[in-house]
């Protein structure tokens, strides 16, 4: 052994004696003895110049953590909080998701791990705490403080924003949905027995000449219900009836009436419950009630496209890092691309020059907000596709394929003109839309007419010329050489991150419930890609040098 080590050894064990073991005879005090020289001095020369913890370490120490997170509150006793999260990170950046289990064995057992913690061994429930407590809250903050840092040291064109959406299987059990639909007709049957119930409890006593006179519920009151079942207790206890169960014993007629009165307000605050958990949502489930019922690509119902509780999760990215993330509980991307930008603006404080996406963000409010903002018109939209389609027998009579004269009328397979039958102002939508309707007034004896329309009254259009100019700006945009490498490029990046999170890392489906789980889940996760993206192009080879 060194003589240098041996006298360092032998200076540290004197030192933990006359500071420790003395202090502790004297004044009778515990003391947790500790290993004064960090182990992670004896990773140095076992852990890679080139490893990924070194750059995970590198990027949680050039960002300013304590902005966010206080570590302040954690206990005396409690792991290093800046060391947890690197931890956290490192087994997400190697691992694409690490459960707190799969934490506690990778402190344990990893020497990369070991050296971010000095060779300290967390249990799972100490990470657990650590993300609970100290992660959940300022998660996305420190996701966007991340990216400023990936900005200031890599070459990210920030300009482009390439937007997409995948949906995630939330963690929740089978068979635990409920329908928002079902549950308005439950409702309505259930307000109709209520009503036949008062009205049989009312003919009761007036057969029997008690003084009791229930009034007609207008509207669903669980307090009301309240009352009436307390009436109907005072009855049976002023009358002296003895309840009666079980087998061969036979209810009194006013017990059943309480019974059943008990039964409609279980009812009634059971349907006020999913209308408040719903929050105009179709559906949601017992397990999350946060997530929807959506479509999915793979079902282990019966592997068809049959719904199954999930979230929405909206990712933009440019140059394969990941810069914002939306999760929503509504299955339908239109819905999504405003507040997705907006939090954006909130994160970057500035808006990007183009967003190429694909065709379920073309929207009018979409295109609208995008111009008010000044950002290019890159996102395709529902039917782009069957308008580039060559026009034949078929497909003529798509509202499409019927286009204007010199006169600027909309002519009709047949020769035939529209007439302009009334303008309509939309106001659903976040911008008011101006819709032109029109009518064919010339349908009556049209030998196309069964392969035109079927309505009586003749073919009918609605336009919306705003709309139309914002399809013709699109259509320019995407037809040009930089607009057909975007497109492409959405593809590959966009498209290419749920791959590679999905396919190469096996993170299909959810592990934690509720939308503060799922977002700090989701957030860990895209921490994780973005780790990985720096340290590759970090450790990439200079172009020109071939292996």
């Amino acid at each position: 052994m060194d003589q240098n080590k041996v006298c360092v050894s032998t200076a540290f064990w004197s030192f933990w004696y006359n500071s420790f073991v003395q202090q502790y005879q004297k004044n009778n005090n515990a003391y947790q003895p500790s290993l004064q020289l960090p182990l992670s001095y004896f990773y140095e020369d076992t852990v890679h110049q080139d490893d990924i913890s070194r750059t995970v370490r590198e990027v949680v120490e050039g960002v300013n953590i304590f902005k966010y997170v206080d570590f302040s509150r954690r206990n005396s006793y409690g792991y290093d909080g800046l060391k947890m999260l690197e931890c956290v990170l490192l087994g997400f950046a190697v691992r694409g998701y690490m459960s707190t289990r799969s934490l506690e064995d990778f402190a344990r057992n990893d020497i990369r791990a070991q050296f971010i913690l000095d060779g300290a061994t967390p249990s799972h429930m100490a990470f657990q705490r650590f993300i609970h407590d100290d992660l959940t809250m300022p998660i996305e903050e420190l996701f966007y403080e991340f990216n400023r840092y990936f900005e200031d040291h890599d070459a990210i064109d920030t300009d482009i924003l390439y937007i997409d959406g995948t949906k995630f299987e939330a963690n929740a059990n089978k068979m635990t949905f409920v329908w928002m639909k079902a549950t308005k007709k439950y409702r309505a049957k259930r307000w109709a027995k209520i009503m036949e119930r008062i009205k049989s409890f009312n003919r009761y006593c007036g057969k029997e000449s008690i003084p009791v006179r229930l009034s007609l519920l207008k509207e669903f009151n669980y307090e009301y219900m309240e009352k009436i079942i307390e009436t109907v207790e005072s009855i049976m206890n002023k009358q002296k009836i003895q309840e009666a169960s079980g087998k061969g014993h036979r209810k009194h007629p006013m017990q059943r009436f309480r019974d059943g009165f008990v039964e409609d307000a279980q009812k009634i605050l059971k349907y006020a419950v999913y209308y408040a958990i719903a929050d105009g949502r179709n559906s949601f489930s017992k397990t999350d009630h946060s997530a929807t019922f959506m479509h999915m690509k793979y079902d282990y119902y019966n592997h068809t496209n049959v719904f199954k509780p999930g979230y929405n999760v909206q990712m933009g990215s440019s140059d394969g890092y990941i810069r914002h993330i939306y999760i929503s509980s509504d299955a339908n991307d239109l819905n999504t691309y405003i507040p997705f930008m907006e939090d954006y603006h909130r994160a970057y404080k500035k808006y990007p020059s183009k967003t190429p996406a694909d065709a379920g963000y073309g929207s009018y409010d979409n295109y609208t907000y995008a111009k008010e903002k000044g950002i290019g018109l890159y996102m395709k939209y529902s039917g782009l596709r069957r308008e580039q389609e060559p026009v034949s027998d078929k497909n003529r009579f798509r509202s499409c394929n019927m286009k204007k004269d010199e006169n600027g009328d909309i002519i009709c397979p047949a020769g035939h003109a529209f007439a302009l039958e009334k303008i309509t102002i939309e106001k659903r939508g976040y911008y008011d839309k101006e819709i032109k309707n029109y009518r064919n007034e010339h349908c009556d004896g049209c030998p196309l007419r069964k392969m035109c329309t079927r309505s009586e009254k003749g073919r009918t259009l609605k336009i919306s010329e705003k709309l139309e100019e914002y399809k013709n700006e699109v259509r320019a945009n995407i037809s040009t050489e930089v607009g057909k490498e975007l497109m492409t490029q959405r593809s590959i990046q966009a498209e290419g991150i749920f791959g590679h999170i999905k396919q190469d890392y096996e993170y299909e489906r959810l592990r934690r419930r509720g939308k503060d789980g799922v977002q700090m889940e989701i957030f860990l996760v895209a921490m994780g890609h973005n780790l990985r993206k720096y340290h590759a192009r970090k450790h990439s080879r200079p172009k020109g040098i071939t292996a």
